[in-house]
């Protein structure tokens, strides 16, 4: 998961995800000095917790989102889970219903009917949070 980014930046702001919130602490939002996103549809989460530390998403780390949905295959997503829980996680959508599961292989899969999620977008890029990228190549994070 790459993204190349162009050397402007500019402050935006950015709500928090990573471990499984509820949809009303998205609502809270933090400044971010980010790189230009000029992208329609497009918005930043910031990551919280290290769940997803096996794809190389790391507690501070921002993901650019593109809001769209469409059949996805192995995808990592942000979803809205029963109309109360945000979650960041790999996503396989089929006909039976989506399959969503975690990088941390301690943490369960969950399979939902497509009338208990919505998918809120897809994870297009990554800007990583310096000190955290620097902690791990030094080993896996403690939270």
């Amino acid at each position: 998961m790459n993204m190349s980014m162009s050397a402007p930046t500019h402050a935006c702001r950015v709500a928090l995800a990573g471990s499984p919130c509820s949809a009303k602490s998205i609502q809270s939002a933090h400044s971010f000095t980010a790189p230009r996103m000029t992208r329609h549809n497009t918005y930043a989460l910031k990551i919280r917790g290290n769940r997803m530390r096996d794809c190389n998403l790391f507690d501070g780390d921002v993901i650019i989102i593109r809001r769209f949905q469409h059949d996805a295959h192995e995808e990592t997503a942000v979803a809205q889970i029963n109309q109360q829980e945000i979650a960041l996680k790999h996503l396989s959508i089929n006909r039976f219903g989506v399959h969503l599961w975690p990088a941390d292989v301690h943490a369960p899969d969950l399979f939902l009917h497509n009338r208990d999620i919505q998918v809120l977008g897809m994870v297009m890029g990554v800007a990583q949070h310096d000190s955290v990228a620097d902690s791990a190549a030094h080993g896996p994070l403690e939270h």
